[in-house]
């Protein structure tokens, strides 16, 4: 398995880092050729979704910030590992937050949710070196309709 890493360093660029970055991956037609355009496009979505969460509310306190990008493709799955040095959050109970909050459908606050209805997996957790570190799946075989409980 062939390993992509990418390295960001600049909050207020990121974004348009990543969007030019999966713009030369599928011009390319090589990292993610053996997708459907389908899970690609729940992949960028779940990409898109953390980072902009980091940009948006992660603390880096007065480090400069660090995000590395790692993405795996596997078969029919995509497997991305995405590290920061950010102080972090309580993300299982963000979460629970998020799905608590859906009644009446919310303007905004839902990226974490779309996260999870994207992946097949998901694991946030700290490394050794004290960095955070979110591993996803995204894979072909999954519903390509996010599957998020409104009530």
């Amino acid at each position: 398995m062939e390993v992509t890493r990418q390295n960001f360093n600049h909050l207020d660029a990121v974004i348009d880092e990543l969007h030019a970055l999966f713009e030369s991956w599928e011009q390319e037609d090589a990292l993610l050729s053996h997708l459907d355009p389908n899970t690609i496009q729940l992949f960028r979505l779940a990409v898109h979704e953390w980072v902009a969460n980091l940009v948006q509310h992660a603390d880096f306190t007065d480090r400069e910030p660090e995000l590395v990008l790692d993405v795996i493709p596997n078969g029919q799955r995509v497997r991305c590992v995405i590290e920061d040095n950010s102080e972090g959050f309580a993300f299982p109970e963000q979460l629970d937050v998020q799905r608590s909050a859906l009644t009446p459908f919310p303007e905004r606050g839902m990226g974490l949710l779309m996260l999870n209805a994207a992946t097949e997996y998901f694991e946030y957790s700290e490394t050794d070196d004290g960095r955070r570190r979110l591993e996803f799946t995204v894979s072909a075989d999954a519903d390509q309709w996010l599957n998020i409980p409104f009530s």
